[in-house]
């Protein structure tokens, strides 16, 4: 019997066929007759003009998941795309031979994972987070990339035969970088290429504090404005009051040393505010604006003590006191933060007569060991920032006054000595570069989380 079906030319024509609505397929399309697409249902996959997929190549896009595949992408043999969440490559991206993307894990066999005890392979479920190749990446051959990973634009990654060959990028890697090895780090970085922007990755970072962090100024546009100063002995108007200090100087590193990432900063430091006030601040924020953080700055104390001291006995914080609001914050706040950072309070300086400093120090000094003590247990990180204040205030010639206004609020130079004493810690732990990664959640939660960064590359009904 002689079929009368019309036979399928090329491999789109077959493609459409197969998958209908849940694939969109650019023009003028190369893709071998043998590449190998799976669409689940409610998956789709997209690709743009002039894709060129070479044999060997087998995409798979499991249920919900999302691989969008930009305009003059190419991809060489034997790759293999397979998405639980969502796998976007930027236009004019290269993939060359035996490329492997895996957007998603197995998950361990504990009890937990596999109540029911069954020996198969999925009983214990899977993780997922996305992966994002920017625009002009090139990954060299059987470069691996894991779970999470975000590539920058024009990044070149495994490029070296020598020490390149088979390189795994399990951390993201910056736009303009060359980067090899197992796992794949950074070698240099160049001038890179004009292209199209491409969506920044965006890290949020709170501060819950004293008025160390809020540190008020007063505002007039025209004392920043260097063509329309005012004259020395004018008069101007204080128009508004904005946060500076070491936390605003600390926000435009971030923003220096990654301009490819979008830093979004919420201090909410008060003035005057005890540990007993924050913690009614952290459950305040959390029950207005749901935020999710990426790194939180936490420290208070202060005030706890200097309440005391100043006869506002009923606003003072005791220790134990204290040590309950800390733990409380930091119980909550480990919900919904990937990183914490519990930050020592400045001693005091010269607020009242030397004998009395002194044993508000003391006190202050047993607060800060208790606030190590709770980040220990919560698995925070502690930034003990009482040596360097004591040791500078020794030996600079003006002392104290140098790095105090008024014994409690600090000037540029003790707002300096906190801000590099933050630069350091980030520096140490590799903190926002590990930030950068999106972090792996059980299958479904990816899916809810990160879904909606992908699912713009489908068409509306799709």
């Amino acid at each position: 019997m002689t079929s009368t079906t019309p036979p399928l030319h090329s491999a789109v024509e077959r493609l459409r066929a197969e998958h209908g609505p849940a694939l969109i397929l650019g023009d003028d399309c190369d893709l071998s007759d043998d590449l190998a697409v799976e669409i689940d249902p409610d998956a789709h996959l997209t690709l743009g003009n002039r894709v060129s997929i070479r044999r060997g190549v087998t995409i798979q896009v499991h249920r919900g998941a999302t691989v969008s595949i930009g305009d003059d992408v190419a991809i060489g043999e034997h790759t293999c795309i397979s998405a639980m969440v969502g796998i976007s490559i930027g236009t004019g991206a290269a993939l060359s031979n035996m490329v492997d993307l895996h957007d998603h894990n197995h998950r361990a066999r504990t009890t937990e994972h596999v109540p029911t005890r069954q020996l198969v392979h999925w009983a214990s479920g899977y993780e997922a987070a996305p992966i994002i190749i920017g625009p002009g990446a090139i990954l060299s051959d059987k470069v691996t990339v894991t779970a999470g990973v975000r590539i920058g634009a024009n990044a070149l990654v495994g490029a070296n035969a020598l020490v390149g060959a088979n390189a795994v990028v399990s951390h993201s890697i910056a736009p303009d970088t060359v980067a090899t090895g197992v796992p794949a780090d950074s070698r240099r970085t160049f001038n890179g290429a004009p292209g199209p922007r491409e969506d920044p990755r965006t890290l949020t970072v709170g501060f819950f504090g004293t008025s160390i962090m809020e540190h008020l100024e007063a505002v007039n546009a025209q004392m920043t404005t260097q063509a329309n100063l005012p004259e020395v002995g004018s008069k101007v108007t204080v128009e508004d009051w904005a946060q500076r200090g070491w936390v605003h100087r600390l926000a435009l590193s971030l923003r220096a040393a990654w301009p490819h990432i979008a830093f979004d900063v919420h201090n909410h430091g008060k003035g005057g505010a005890t540990s007993r006030d924050i913690a009614r601040i952290v459950e305040a924020d959390r029950a207005t604006t749901c935020t999710d953080y990426d790194l939180v700055f936490l420290g208070c104390g202060i005030n706890d003590v200097w309440r005391r001291f100043q006869g506002r006995t009923s606003e003072a914080v005791d220790l134990d006191e204290y040590a309950r609001h800390l733990s409380a914050m930091l119980d909550q706040l480990s919900g919904y933060t990937r990183r914490i950072v519990v930050v020592s309070e400045t001693p005091f300086g010269p607020v009242e007569d030397p004998a009395t400093v002194a044993a508000m120090n003391a006190g202050l000094a047993r607060y800060s060991a208790a606030a190590h003590v709770a980040a220990t247990a919560h698995g925070a990180l502690f930034l003990d920032v009482w040596a360097p204040f004591t040791a500078a205030a020794r030996h600079l010639a003006d002392g104290p006054a140098a790095l105090w206004s008024d014994g409690v609020h600090l000037t540029e130079l003790g707002d300096t000595i906190l801000l590099q004493q933050a630069e350091q810690l980030l520096a140490e732990y590799r903190i926002v570069e590990e930030l950068q990664d999106y972090p792996p959640l059980e299958r479904d939660a990816a899916l809810a989380a990160y879904g909606p960064m992908l699912t713009r590359s489908r068409p509306a009904n799709a």
